[in-house]
């Protein structure tokens, strides 16, 4: 048991390293700044109504990456996003991407299900918003393969997942790093160590989390870190735009993105 326990464990890092290290749709990065990104995935209520708030309050608009089959329910003791909220964030200008419409777990999903249940995502959001088109997407749970990699990427220009990092030089736009704000792991000087890094390399910096409250999931952010963080960004005169937004600006002249 120990055996088969390493072994998967083993075979997973390779998959991990292997489907990191091969690059889709990898352009040079045009960026004449460092650029900051927050990121919502999945969508909670709060995410819109607490973290938009505080993005508003500083002038700011996100990317909020909806899986369809969590609008307006209420999931494990979290409210998530109705469709009133999508129309007022779209309204708001944050950009609406991609998050799978069940949450699929990619790597063991067959390609055909993926493509249903992209589509099926598509046919929901174009029910809410007639006139949307996401032009990015997040992986759920993080979780992909080179197969679904692949898959993705020929879906859509803009890809993000969770390794960790600040996206520089040749970006990977079929797997965007990612810094996660969440509670279970939540850490301010390594925070402090990205946007530093940031700053230092003239790179794109994406945060990702979940619900945002005082009491947040494992997955979730502390309001009040939320909001500290966005002053600390604010303070240190870092321009905050959406994952599309950035993508376009850091892909130009060349490739940009629409």
């Amino acid at each position: 048991m120990m055996r088969e326990s390493l072994f998967t464990r083993a075979t997973s890092s390779a998959r991990v390293r292997f489907t990191r290290n091969v690059k889709f749709n990898a352009f040079r990065s045009h960026l004449s700044e460092p650029m900051v990104s927050f990121t919502f995935d999945d969508v909670p209520r709060s995410a819109f109504h607490e973290g938009g708030r505080i993005l508003r309050e500083m002038g700011w608009t996100g990317s909020y990456y909806v899986a369809g089959s969590f609008c307006g329910r209420r999931v494990e003791g979290i409210d998530y996003m109705d469709r009133d909220d999508l129309i007022q964030a779209d309204q708001e200008g944050h950009e609406i991407g991609c998050h799978t419409y069940s949450h699929l777990r990619l790597p063991i999903a067959s390609s055909s299900a993926i493509r249903d249940d992209l589509k099926r995502n598509e046919d929901f959001m174009r029910e809410v918003l007639p006139q949307h088109k996401s032009s990015s997407f997040a992986y759920p749970f993080g979780d992909l393969d080179i197969r679904s990699k692949a898959l993705l990427a020929r879906k859509f220009p803009i890809c993000r997942g969770i390794w960790e990092g600040v996206n520089q030089a040749r970006i990977d736009f079929a797997q965007l790093k990612s810094v996660g704000l969440e509670r279970r792991s939540f850490d301010e000087r390594a925070i402090e160590f990205w946007l530093d890094r940031t700053i230092a390399c003239n790179g794109w910096l994406i945060f990702f989390t979940h619900d945002i409250s005082d009491d947040p999931s494992p997955y979730g952010c502390f309001t009040d870190a939320f909001a500290k963080l966005a002053e600390n960004v604010a303070r240190r005169g870092l321009r905050v735009l959406p994952v599309k937004n950035v993508a376009g600006l850091a892909a130009a002249p060349r490739d940009t993105i629409q």
